[in-house]
C-alpha cells in the first residue's frame, strides 16, 4: 500500500525547550494523522536528562547553572547528554501500526522496544556508511564510529506512534563534556576521550545540510520498501 512521504522539518531556532516543545507536538500529530515525519535540529549549548534521569546523578549542576548552561528534560529514556552547534539532532517519528508491520511485529499493541531500536540504528548506519569507516550498533542503543560512540540514540512508545531521536557529534565537545557530565554509571574506570568521539576527529566532513539529505532520503526509502 502506498503513503505519503514523511513530513520533512529543519527547525530554524536553537533554543532547547522550543525544540523539545516542537518534537513533542509532531509525535502528538503524527498519533492523530497517522503519517510519518523527519525532524532536524540544532541547540545550543545545553544539558539534555533522559526521561528517569537523576540530575545529581548524570551533571556536575553547579558547575552548569555556574555557566549559564541550561539543563532539560527529555520525554524519550537513555542517558543524559550535552548538546551545542557541533551536534545534529535527529528525529524518526512513525506510526506505531506501520512500524510493527516492518519490524513484522504482529498483533494489535505488539510492541518490542530492542526491534524498534534495530530497525532505526540499522537505517542510520545504513545512511552515514558512505562515509566510509567501521559503523556499528553499541551498547543499548548507541552507534558507533570506528570504535568510539558518535551517536546516542532513545525513544519515546506511544499508544499509536513511535519517536526515535538521537544525536549525532560532527565535532566532539570532549572539554565541554568533561566539565558537566560524570563518567555514566555503566562505564566505570574509563575517561569519557575513551569511548566518544565525532565525525571531524574521525577525518570525516561535518557538512549538516548533507547530512540532513542522507539520513532523510535513508528514512523515505526504509518506508516506502516496508509499504510495497
Amino acid at each position: 500500500m502506498s503513503r505519503e512521504l514523511p513530513a520533512l522539518h529543519v527547525l530554524p531556532g536553537r533554543e532547547i525547550s522550543a525544540n523539545l516543545a516542537a518534537e513533542a507536538a509532531l509525535l502528538e500529530q503524527c498519533a492523530q494523522e497517522q503519517r510519518a515525519a523527519c525532524l532536524f535540529y540544532v541547540n545550543d549549548s545545553c544539558i539534555v536528562l533522559g526521561r528517569s534521569n537523576q540530575p545529581s546523578e548524570w551533571v556536575d549542576i553547579a558547575q552548569a547553572e555556574a555557566d549559564g548552561i541550561p539543563v532539560v528534560r527529555r520525554i524519550s529514556g537513555g542517558g543524559t547528554v550535552y548538546h551545542d552547534n557541533d551536534n545534529l539532532n535527529f528525529s524518526f517519528i512513525v506510526p506505531r501500526a506501520q512500524l510493527n508491520e516492518m519490524c513484522g511485529l504482529v498483533g494489535e499493541g505488539a510492541l518490542s522496544t530492542s526491534a524498534y531500536i534495530d530497525f532505526f540504528r540499522s537505517l542510520v548506519i545504513g545512511a552515514l556508511s558512505v562515509y566510509g569507516g567501521e559503523w556499528t550498533a553499541s551498547g543499548t542503543s548507541d552507534i558507533s564510529l570506528n570504535g568510539r560512540k558518535v551517536s546516542g540514540n532513545a525513544q519515546r512508545i506511544a499508544r499509536r506512534a513511535v519517536l526515535h531521536h538521537g544525536t549525532l557529534m560532527l565535532h566532539c565537545p570532549l572539554t565541554a563534556i568533561e566539565r558537566y557530565l560524570p563518567i555514566p554509571p555503566d562505564r566505570p574506570g574509563v575517561s569519557h576521550a575513551d569511548f566518544i568521539t565525532g565525525l571531524a576527529e574521525e577525518g570525516y566532513p561535518a557538512d549538516k545540510e548533507q547530512l540532513r539529505e542522507w539520513l532523510y532520503a535513508a528514512f523515505v526509502a526504509r518506508l516506502s520498501a516496508g509499504s510495497d
